[in-house]
């Protein structure tokens, strides 16, 4: 994955880094699908609390390389296959069980915004800019990702940037809840932002991100279920039995994940 970088920042915290900055970290076909294969790598970590998604160079991600898909365009088959890349890449950072946090610099527009949108949280420098261009493209924004936009920037700010394809600032992207902290350094801002996650109880993080990435999609009662075994994994857990003790003992509780 030589356009993908992966790393951990201790046992619990993983850094994945797109880096093409010659393309202002726009992802062709294969960058895609290899950014989606760090993401169900990650999976596999029993360990892992938390992911951090940046881009290298200055910039989060400039969105599709146009001229990497401009040479499928024409194609139906290496259409489909590059579109399915794409898609199986934003699935892929959504099913992380572990909160994602994007520390964003420089441009975050089009595919590069929708990835943003698919982690938790957004963590922003004052040289950040996001946008959505299928207005200035003859494209059409797809469907689940409009409903992101929405339920995180606000029906207002998506219909304007849906309409006009027009960029926003760091701040602005802040007041209109885009964006959860604008700082100095995004990364380092990240890696502080996620410390207290490293701390929470796996299971009761897991159960609160399947919730509320559910309500943000209308699927609540969909993943009621899913959520009500991780209650019942959670009542039963020693990590139950070591945050009550925890509390008992005016200390810090040491989460293991069962």
């Amino acid at each position: 994955m030589p356009d993908i970088h992966l790393r951990h920042a201790g046992p619990r915290l993983a850094i994945v880094t797109i880096d093409r900055p010659a393309r202002r970290n726009a992802l062709n076909g294969q960058a895609w699908r290899d950014l989606g294969q760090a993401f169900v790598a990650l999976r596999q970590d029993p360990a892992l609390r938390a992911i951090i998604l940046t881009g290298a160079g200055g910039a989060f991600c400039a969105g599709d390389d146009i001229g990497a898909f401009a040479a499928v365009r024409d194609d139906p088959p290496a259409r489909q296959h590059y579109w399915d890349g794409i898609m199986a890449c934003y699935a892929a950072v959504s099913a992380s069980s572990v909160p994602v946090i994007a520390a964003v610099s420089g441009p975050c527009v089009g595919g590069g915004c929708t990835l943003a949108l698919r982690c938790d949280f957004r963590i922003a420098d004052a040289t950040a800019r996001f946008g959505v261009p299928p207005a200035k493209l003859g494209l059409v924004y797809p469907a689940e990702s409009t409903q992101l936009l929405v339920a995180t920037a606000g029906v207002s700010m998506a219909r304007r940037l849906l309409y006009t394809g027009a960029l926003i600032g760091a701040e602005e992207a802040r007041q209109c809840g885009l964006v959860t902290e604008v700082a100095g350094d995004a990364l380092a801002a990240a890696i502080e932002f996620a410390a207290p996650m490293l701390q929470a109880a796996p299971l009761s993080v897991a159960a609160a991100k399947l919730a509320c990435d559910a309500a943000m999609t209308g699927r609540l009662a969909e993943v009621a279920p899913q959520v009500a075994a991780l209650s019942d994994r959670a009542d039963a857990s020693e990590d139950y039995r070591e945050g009550a003790r925890a509390f008992a003992e005016k200390r810090p509780p040491v989460f293991q994940g069962r």
